[in-house]
Protein backbone atom coordinates (compact mmCIF):
# COMPACT_ATOMS: atom_id res chain seq x y z
CA UNK A 1 0.00 0.00 0.00
CA UNK A 2 1.34 3.34 -0.91
CA UNK A 3 1.91 6.02 1.96
CA UNK A 4 3.46 9.72 1.97
CA UNK A 5 6.08 7.18 3.79
CA UNK A 6 6.87 5.76 0.52
CA UNK A 7 6.95 7.96 -1.66
CA UNK A 8 9.47 10.75 -1.69
CA UNK A 9 10.80 13.40 -4.92
CA UNK A 10 14.26 14.45 -5.15
CA UNK A 11 13.04 18.08 -2.81
CA UNK A 12 12.21 15.35 -0.34
CA UNK A 13 16.30 14.96 0.27
CA UNK A 14 16.80 18.65 1.15
CA UNK A 15 19.04 20.12 3.30
CA UNK A 16 17.25 20.08 6.31
CA UNK A 17 16.51 16.31 6.56
CA UNK A 18 20.57 16.08 5.40
CA UNK A 19 21.40 18.35 8.74
CA UNK A 20 18.56 16.29 10.85
CA UNK A 21 20.47 13.01 9.73
CA UNK A 22 24.00 14.66 10.51
CA UNK A 23 22.75 15.56 14.32
CA UNK A 24 21.05 12.14 14.96
CA UNK A 25 23.82 10.13 13.51
CA UNK A 26 27.00 12.07 15.62
CA UNK A 27 25.58 12.82 18.43
CA UNK A 28 22.42 10.77 20.20
CA UNK A 29 22.59 7.74 18.22
CA UNK A 30 26.55 7.10 18.32
CA UNK A 31 26.91 7.86 21.97
CA UNK A 32 23.99 4.88 22.64
CA UNK A 33 25.79 2.84 19.94
CA UNK A 34 28.46 3.66 22.29
CA UNK A 35 27.09 2.84 25.90
CA UNK A 36 25.95 -0.69 24.44
CA UNK A 37 29.39 -1.49 22.14
CA UNK A 38 33.06 -1.03 21.77
CA UNK A 39 33.28 0.91 18.94
CA UNK A 40 36.24 -0.54 16.77
CA UNK A 41 37.69 2.06 13.77
CA UNK A 42 36.22 1.47 10.61
CA UNK A 43 38.21 -0.07 8.04
CA UNK A 44 38.20 0.12 4.08
CA UNK A 45 37.86 3.87 3.90
CA UNK A 46 39.99 3.99 1.20
CA UNK A 47 37.66 1.60 -1.21
CA UNK A 48 34.67 5.06 -0.87
CA UNK A 49 35.39 7.23 -3.65
CA UNK A 50 33.58 10.89 -2.41
CA UNK A 51 33.33 11.23 -5.52
CA UNK A 52 30.91 9.33 -6.52
CA UNK A 53 27.33 7.86 -5.34
CA UNK A 54 26.21 4.49 -4.45
CA UNK A 55 23.80 1.70 -3.29
CA UNK A 56 24.88 1.00 0.14
CA UNK A 57 23.99 -2.47 1.18
CA UNK A 58 25.35 -4.04 4.15
CA UNK A 59 24.25 -7.38 6.66
CA UNK A 60 21.95 -6.29 9.00
CA UNK A 61 22.63 -6.91 12.63
CA UNK A 62 21.15 -4.46 14.85
CA UNK A 63 18.52 -1.67 15.29
CA UNK A 64 21.55 1.24 14.65
CA UNK A 65 22.45 -0.08 11.54
CA UNK A 66 22.03 2.92 9.04
CA UNK A 67 23.05 5.14 11.63
CA UNK A 68 26.06 3.91 12.30
CA UNK A 69 27.48 3.47 8.94
CA UNK A 70 26.27 7.15 8.38
CA UNK A 71 28.38 7.95 11.04
CA UNK A 72 31.39 5.79 10.62
CA UNK A 73 32.21 6.92 7.02
CA UNK A 74 30.63 10.62 7.10
CA UNK A 75 27.99 9.65 4.34
CA UNK A 76 24.28 10.99 4.01
CA UNK A 77 22.03 7.84 2.95
CA UNK A 78 18.53 7.31 2.17
CA UNK A 79 17.35 3.46 3.62
CA UNK A 80 14.58 1.82 2.51
CA UNK A 81 13.04 0.76 5.86
CA UNK A 82 10.28 -1.24 6.82
CA UNK A 83 7.09 0.46 7.31
CA UNK A 84 6.42 -1.06 10.69
CA UNK A 85 9.05 1.75 11.92
CA UNK A 86 6.72 4.72 10.19
CA UNK A 87 3.82 3.25 12.35
CA UNK A 88 4.55 4.69 16.11
CA UNK A 89 4.97 8.54 16.36
CA UNK A 90 8.58 9.03 17.34
CA UNK A 91 9.95 6.17 15.34
CA UNK A 92 8.89 7.55 12.30
CA UNK A 93 9.46 11.35 12.83
CA UNK A 94 13.26 9.55 13.10
CA UNK A 95 12.98 7.74 10.54
CA UNK A 96 11.48 10.61 8.01
CA UNK A 97 13.45 13.27 9.16
CA UNK A 98 16.37 10.62 8.68
CA UNK A 99 15.44 10.56 5.18
CA UNK A 100 14.27 7.09 5.49
CA UNK A 101 11.37 5.83 3.21
CA UNK A 102 8.68 3.12 3.65
CA UNK A 103 9.41 -0.41 2.26
CA UNK A 104 6.58 -3.50 2.57
CA UNK A 105 8.55 -6.35 2.53
CA UNK A 106 6.00 -8.69 1.54
CA UNK A 107 4.69 -6.47 -2.12
CA UNK A 108 7.26 -3.52 -2.70
CA UNK A 109 4.74 -0.91 -4.02
CA UNK A 110 6.08 1.12 -7.32
CA UNK A 111 6.20 3.96 -6.01
CA UNK A 112 8.75 2.65 -3.29
CA UNK A 113 10.75 2.17 -6.17
CA UNK A 114 10.39 5.09 -7.74
CA UNK A 115 11.87 6.54 -4.48
CA UNK A 116 14.41 4.58 -4.57
CA UNK A 117 15.09 5.59 -8.08
CA UNK A 118 14.63 9.57 -7.28
CA UNK A 119 17.82 9.55 -5.31
CA UNK A 120 20.14 9.20 -7.95
CA UNK A 121 18.70 12.73 -8.53
CA UNK A 122 20.27 14.05 -5.47
CA UNK A 123 23.42 14.50 -3.31
CA UNK A 124 22.59 11.16 -1.27
CA UNK A 125 23.34 7.88 -0.94
CA UNK A 126 20.90 5.26 -1.55
CA UNK A 127 20.90 2.66 1.51
CA UNK A 128 19.30 -1.31 1.49
CA UNK A 129 19.38 -4.37 4.09
CA UNK A 130 19.61 -7.23 1.37
CA UNK A 131 18.86 -10.03 4.20
CA UNK A 132 15.61 -7.74 4.96
CA UNK A 133 15.93 -8.57 8.29
CA UNK A 134 17.95 -8.45 11.34
CA UNK A 135 20.48 -11.34 11.49
CA UNK A 136 23.53 -12.00 13.64
CA UNK A 137 23.68 -16.16 13.44
CA UNK A 138 27.16 -15.76 11.30
CA UNK A 139 25.79 -16.48 7.65
CA UNK A 140 24.10 -14.22 4.98
CA UNK A 141 21.32 -16.62 3.65
CA UNK A 142 17.74 -15.80 2.38
CA UNK A 143 18.63 -12.54 0.25
CA UNK A 144 16.53 -10.84 -2.09
CA UNK A 145 17.69 -9.31 -5.63
CA UNK A 146 16.37 -6.87 -5.49
CA UNK A 147 19.04 -4.57 -4.36
CA UNK A 148 20.63 -5.75 -7.63
CA UNK A 149 17.86 -4.61 -9.91
CA UNK A 150 17.79 -1.33 -7.84
CA UNK A 151 21.30 -1.08 -8.84
CA UNK A 152 21.08 -1.90 -12.86
CA UNK A 153 17.93 0.34 -12.83
CA UNK A 154 20.11 3.43 -11.09
CA UNK A 155 23.05 2.94 -12.96
CA UNK A 156 25.05 2.79 -9.64
CA UNK A 157 27.61 0.53 -8.49
CA UNK A 158 27.13 -0.87 -4.89
CA UNK A 159 29.40 -0.40 -2.27
CA UNK A 160 29.65 -3.74 0.41
CA UNK A 161 29.53 -2.86 4.26
CA UNK A 162 30.38 -5.74 6.77
CA UNK A 163 28.82 -5.07 9.85
CA UNK A 164 30.71 -7.19 12.28
CA UNK A 165 29.55 -7.50 16.02
CA UNK A 166 31.50 -10.01 18.74
CA UNK A 167 31.28 -10.37 21.98
CA UNK A 168 34.98 -10.40 23.99
CA UNK A 169 36.44 -12.41 26.64
CA UNK A 170 34.89 -9.98 28.96
CA UNK A 171 31.89 -10.06 27.86
CA UNK A 172 31.64 -6.88 25.95
CA UNK A 173 30.05 -6.58 22.46
CA UNK A 174 32.29 -5.00 20.07
CA UNK A 175 30.89 -3.21 17.08
CA UNK A 176 32.95 -2.44 13.64
CA UNK A 177 32.41 -1.80 10.11
CA UNK A 178 34.14 -2.68 6.78
CA UNK A 179 33.75 -1.70 3.40
CA UNK A 180 34.63 -3.88 0.45
CA UNK A 181 35.93 -2.64 -2.92
CA UNK A 182 32.37 -1.37 -5.29
CA UNK A 183 30.60 -3.75 -7.01
CA UNK A 184 29.46 -2.79 -10.78
CA UNK A 185 26.35 -2.76 -11.44
CA UNK A 186 27.25 -3.88 -15.17
CA UNK A 187 27.41 -7.51 -14.04
CA UNK A 188 23.82 -9.42 -14.38
CA UNK A 189 21.79 -9.63 -11.39
CA UNK A 190 22.87 -13.31 -10.10
CA UNK A 191 26.76 -11.97 -10.35
CA UNK A 192 25.96 -9.04 -8.47
CA UNK A 193 24.48 -10.88 -5.63
CA UNK A 194 26.83 -13.88 -5.10
CA UNK A 195 29.73 -10.94 -5.42
CA UNK A 196 28.20 -8.72 -2.73
CA UNK A 197 27.21 -11.88 -0.56
CA UNK A 198 30.93 -13.27 -1.15
CA UNK A 199 32.67 -9.67 -0.18
CA UNK A 200 30.26 -9.24 2.80
CA UNK A 201 31.45 -12.52 4.10
CA UNK A 202 35.32 -12.54 2.94
CA UNK A 203 35.21 -9.17 5.67
CA UNK A 204 33.22 -10.92 8.80
CA UNK A 205 33.77 -13.86 8.88
CA UNK A 206 30.42 -15.35 7.58
CA UNK A 207 29.06 -18.42 5.70
CA UNK A 208 27.07 -17.39 2.27
CA UNK A 209 24.23 -19.88 2.16
CA UNK A 210 23.10 -19.23 -1.68
CA UNK A 211 19.22 -19.42 -2.08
Amino acid sequence: MTTKFSTKTPKSFNIWRRIFQYIACNTVIINMIRSKYKVLKAEGIENIDKSKKYIIASNHVTGFDPFFIANQYKLTIAYMAKKQLFETFWSMVLMDWCGAFAVDRDKVDVSTIKTALSIKKTNWHLGLFPQGTRCNNGKIENLTKGFASIAKKMDTDILPIAIIVKENKNGKKTMQLKAGKPISCNKSVDEIVDEWANSICYMGGFEYIPS
